[in-house]
């Protein structure tokens, strides 16, 4: 176990290890419903692996191949139209979405704030009293914009030993710890709340944290309850747990790209679980907090707001974004949806995420265009 927890991560090892999570750190299991969302054939697809991509002029499957893609799924108003797997993964499989859950989780805190089980102005401290006095002693709106400048750097590189800590807390890599709500209140800001975006996991952990204890409930079972039953989800999803049990907000969760794809599509389509406003809204983020501390170079139009980041504020899309390649894109006019699971060989990569991204806008361009 400790070989695997070691190296699940390295480029040697990573599209295994990250179809195979549960083999290697304790999950939970997310449990679909009874009843599923069927996926409609979209008939002949405008994007085969032989189509060039408008802008760089490569086949598709050239462009798979150069972002280590693992599985994508490309859905037109819920119909599918193009789907592909590397070899040795199936429809079936999960993979690890890392960040994307953090979405996830942006998603699940809309819903139970609809439902008036908080409001976002509300303290963090009123239901959480354990982090008094920390970073995390702010308005909950501030955590879900990473809106909470901490004393701590999201370095995959593990250069700042907090950040091994955390790592340590997850149950993600080798080491001893008292786990991720231990950790937690440890933490100390730089800044005053609020003055600056700054990306950092353990954020929606915490956000994570607290939606478990506004509701009672295991953080597993409010992402089946509220999000992956709804969904009409094929496949259960798998969530990280440290060895307290504390569930991975920030990046835990494992599911099938079609799953993914679906989640999307109800997104793209306003259909529940989506409370009324909640796409709209996340188009209000502070654009000028972005610009001044946005950490995708690619999106310097764009803001962040509950953990979706809006790439161009005058463009209607949605992006989720995990380390590795992991993406979830929403053209909502169009309704298009792309999921892509992906084994970077580096956690970031400025080069292949400008490449990514300008795939996915023109692999969904394409769809667009087929339909006229």
């Amino acid at each position: 176990m400790t070989t695997l927890l070691a190296s699940w991560m390295t480029p040697e090892a990573n599209r295994w290890g990250f179809t195979h999570v549960r083999e290697i750190i304790p999950t939970a299991r997310v449990a679909r419903g009874h009843s599923t969302f069927e996926l409609g054939a979209a008939g002949r697809s405008a994007v085969t692996l032989d189509t060039p991509l408008r802008r760089s002029g490569v086949p598709v499957g050239t462009y798979l191949d150069s972002t280590a893609t693992d599985s994508i799924v490309v859905l037109s108003g819920g119909e599918l139209a193009f789907e592909w797997y590397a070899e040795d993964l199936s429809a079936h499989d999960l993979h690890i979405n890392f960040s994307v859950t953090k979405s996830l989780t942006g998603l699940l805190g809309g819903i139970l704030a609809a439902e008036g089980a908080f409001a976002f102005t509300d303290p963090v401290t009123q239901y959480v009293p354990e982090v008094e006095g920390s970073a995390f002693d702010v308005e909950i709106q501030s955590l879900f914009d990473m809106a909470v400048p901490l004393a701590f750097s999201e370095d995959y590189e593990m250069g700042d030993p907090r950040m091994i800590e955390y790592r340590r807390s997850t149950g993600w890599i080798p080491g001893g710890s008292d786990g991720l709500h231990a950790f937690l209140p440890t933490l100390e800001r730089r800044a005053p709340e609020g003055s600056e975006y700054h990306y950092a996991s353990p954020t929606t952990d915490m956000a994570g944290w607290m939606l478990e204890r506004i509701t009672g409930r295991r953080l597993a079972d409010l992402y089946s309850t509220y999000i992956w039953q709804p969904i009409g989800a094929e496949s259960d999803a798998d969530l990280t747990l440290d060895a307290h049990g504390a569930g991975r907000a920030a990046g835990g969760l494992s599911c099938s790209t079609r799953d993914l794809a679906r989640l999307g599509h109800h997104l793209a389509a306003g259909r529940a679980p989506v409370p009324e406003g909640f796409v709209r809204d996340l188009f209000t983020g502070d654009a000028a907090r972005w610009r001044a501390g946005g950490h995708i170079r690619d999106f310097s139009n764009g803001t962040y707001r509950n953990f979706w980041y809006i790439p161009d504020v005058d463009a209607p899309v949605l992006l989720a974004v995990g380390i590795h390649g992991q993406a979830l894109y929403i053209d909502l006019d169009h309704g298009v949806v792309i999921a892509k699971h992906s084994s970077w060989p580096a956690p970031t990569d400025d080069a292949m995420r400008t490449a990514q991204f300008r795939g996915l806008e023109d692999i969904a361009a394409a769809i667009i265009g087929g339909r006229q």
